[in-house]
């Protein structure tokens, strides 16, 4: 078993950041930056929750989207945008990995991932949103996928006593639990 995050590992940018770019174009991207600019802040510095920040971040750009308009974008970034990003070297070693089952266990949404971790054959774990009467509100549907709710929404959807080796890659300070899964005999 290989878990890989996403984002700065695998995908060697911020995903959320490039899917808004992709879907709402560069100049309302950088003045939504510019008006969310003293939440940001408050992000980095740590004073502000990252689930928090990231629902404000979709209530913003994509509150009220109708949620085919909404998927059929996020399909269209994944499978037109992701491979310009990806961490070379992570992603041939994974594509030589036949035998393994591969998992991206992200925060990011399913929704812009999704279509590519498919083609690619890869299982997905990722953070949901939440839909109103056919449209995007803005608000994540359970957890952030992050930090400890990685390791559980793995051990959720599978066995780790079954596999005698799990590989694990990631480099942010939401992946430190998902690396204590690896294992090797």
């Amino acid at each position: 078993m290989i878990l890989v995050d996403f984002d700065r590992t695998l995908y060697r940018r911020d995903s959320l950041l490039e899917f808004t770019r992709y879907a709402v174009g560069t100049r309302r991207w950088f003045w939504g930056i510019v008006r969310l600019m003293p939440i940001l802040i408050t992000y980095r510095l740590r004073l502000r929750e990252g689930a928090a920040t990231k629902a404000l971040w979709l209530r913003y750009f994509f509150g009220g989207w109708p949620a085919a308009t909404f998927q059929a974008m996020g399909k269209s970034f994944a499978l037109h945008e992701i491979d310009h990003h990806l961490n070379p070297t992570l992603y041939h070693y994974l594509k030589t990995q036949h035998d393994s089952t591969i998992v991206i266990v992200t925060a990011s949404a399913a929704a812009w991932i999704e279509a590519w971790a498919k083609r690619e054959h890869f299982q997905l774990l990722a953070t949901g949103l939440k839909y109103d009467d056919g449209k995007l509100t803005g608000e994540l549907e359970g957890a952030n996928c992050t930090g400890p709710e990685k390791v559980r929404r793995v051990n959720l959807a599978y066995d780790l006593n079954q596999y005698t080796t799990i590989e694990v890659y990631g480099n942010g300070r939401g992946d430190r639990e998902l690396l204590r899964l690896a294992k090797t005999v």
